[in-house]
C-alpha cells in the first residue's frame, strides 16, 4: 500500500516542481517592481489587476474582523494595506 502511494505522489511532486520551477522563471525581475510596475505587467499580461487586489482586500478586512473579535490588536501593517487596496469609490 506504501509503494502505491509513493507512486502516486511521484507525478505529482514531479508536477509541483516543474510549476515551482516556471514559476521562478516567469517571475524573475518582479521583485523589484513597485505597485504601479506589477499593475502595469498584470495589465500587459492580460489580467485584471483589480480583481486579486479586491480579492486581497475583502480577505484582509475579513482577518482584521477576526482579530478584532478576539481581542486582538491589529497590526498597522495590514491597516496600512487595506487602506491601500482600498476601492476607489470606498476613498
Amino acid at each position: 500500500m506504501k509503494n502505491e502511494q509513493s507512486q502516486i505522489q511521484q507525478p505529482s511532486l514531479l508536477f509541483e516542481m516543474k510549476i515551482l520551477r516556471l514559476a521562478t522563471l516567469l517571475s524573475e525581475g518582479d521583485e523589484g517592481l513597485d505597485r504601479d510596475g506589477l499593475r502595469l505587467a498584470l495589465d500587459s499580461a492580460g489580467s485584471d489587476s483589480a480583481v486579486p487586489t479586491a480579492r486581497f482586500h475583502a480577505a484582509a478586512l475579513r482577518l482584521v474582523e477576526d482579530l478584532r473579535s478576539q481581542g486582538e490588536t491589529v497590526p498597522l501593517s495590514l491597516e496600512q494595506a487595506i487602506a491601500r487596496t482600498s476601492p476607489k469609490d470606498e476613498c
